[in-house]
């Protein structure tokens, strides 16, 4: 069996990275990229079977579903991109998941889920699913530099909550560091191999820190795997954060924005409580399963014919993509249509309500200059 590493090959978050750099720690060897916005129209050498962990925040583009017919999927650690949904930001939200797009989950189940609310999204649309936790929480320890704990990792804090930390730091005698999972590889030309070197760098400093600071779940759950001391700032009132850190956040040592601005902070930085271990569990039985999908895979020398789960073929699964992909556009089309009809009507009544005002204040203005030249002649007439 030939294995394939999972890589948003274009991403601006270098957690993107950091879950390729977790999965690829369990492959025998790295025989291919897998583009995980293209996974669709992935090509294996005479259509190989590609084993590939599936972990990964999918379906931003949810036409590029379901993965291409040689992808043998291990189906952990995945997150739905639900912002659609709850947000009502796209016409299509669970259509990808009907047809083909349902048989491809169904054959290759149970899904291991990353979050609550991933696990609810299937859960409630009939799926057989399970919580499987992050696939960072695997990350082996890194290596020990000379300056282990003599400093402290700030990343990719609000300013406000930066000028907090350091005020907080005063006199503690600890180094800052300010590190940021921000990156540009959409014009890069960097290896996977570069790329993966700078997650192990990265989690080098992590692992070296004193402790960590940070608003990142890719962040806070590499240190929970490395037993680094990590206390995560998260406004858990934003739909956004809670969709993703339910339930990490209470398995970390935790604090409010508000909290920490104002100093009210229960987490002493000369000796660092050690993190909880109610991840422990999660992590061993992730890793448990990983290491069964690449024992029953790793000597397979058969053709994808002969050991893919869904009965629908290639040609089938493109035509069905593509009749989604035009319902889509049909779809958002009307939307639009709909959305400019409303525009045109506000906008008659904005230019109606405008004109009734010039209106008013040219009446007005013929008021005051009429009652400013009565007044006048009264002026001058004593």
């Amino acid at each position: 069996m030939k294995y394939g590493v999972l890589m948003h090959t274009t991403t601006m978050n270098l957690g993107d990275d950091i879950q390729s750099y977790a999965s690829a720690q369990f492959l025998p060897h790295m025989d291919y990229v897998v583009e995980r916005e293209n996974i669709d129209s992935f090509q294996s050498e005479d259509n190989e079977p590609v084993g590939v962990i599936m972990s990964a925040w999918w379906m931003w583009q949810k036409w590029n579903w379901p993965p291409a017919e040689c992808i043998v999927p291990k189906l952990v650690s995945m997150h739905m991109n639900n912002y659609t949904i709850y947000r009502k930001a796209s016409p299509i939200q669970d259509e990808w998941l009907q047809g083909i797009g349902g048989d491809f989950f169904r054959a290759n189940g149970p899904v291991g889920c990353r979050d609550q609310t991933t696990l609810d999204f299937f859960t409630e649309r009939g799926f057989e699913c399970y919580f499987s936790g992050c696939i960072t929480l695997t990350l082996p320890k890194q290596k020990k530099t000379p300056d282990a704990g003599t400093y402290v990792c700030l990343v990719d804090l609000k300013p406000e909550l930066e000028k907090a930390a350091r005020e907080w730091l005063k006199g503690s005698g600890l180094e800052i560091r300010v590190l940021t999972h921000h990156c540009d590889y959409r014009k890069s030309d960097a290896t996977m191999e570069e790329r993966l070197q700078r997650v192990e760098d990265l989690l080098t400093q992590y692992q070296n820190a004193r402790f960590v600071v940070t608003r990142r779940l890719h962040v806070s759950l590499p240190c929970l795997a490395m037993e680094t001391p990590v206390l995560a700032i998260v406004n858990m009132k934003d739909p956004g954060n809670t969709s993703r850190w339910a339930p990490y956040y209470s398995w970390v040592h935790n604090i409010a924005d508000e909290d920490f601005i104002s100093g009210n902070i229960d987490f002493d930085y000369n000796n660092p409580p050690a993190n909880k271990q109610e991840h422990i569990k999660t992590r061993n039985a992730l890793i448990e399963s990983i290491q069964q999908f690449i024992n029953e895979t790793k000597d397979n020398t058969l053709p994808i014919s002969q050991i893919k789960k869904t009965s629908y073929t290639e040609e089938e699964a493109r035509r069905w993509q593509n009749e989604l992909m035009h319902w889509t556009l049909d779809r958002w089309l009307h939307m639009n249509r709909g959305l400019l009809d409303e525009r045109n009507k506000y906008k008659k009544k904005a230019s109606a309500a405008e004109a009734k005002l010039r209106a008013k204040q040219d009446e007005q203005e013929i008021l005051f200059k009429d009652w400013a030249k009565s007044f006048i002649k009264r002026w001058k007439k004593g």
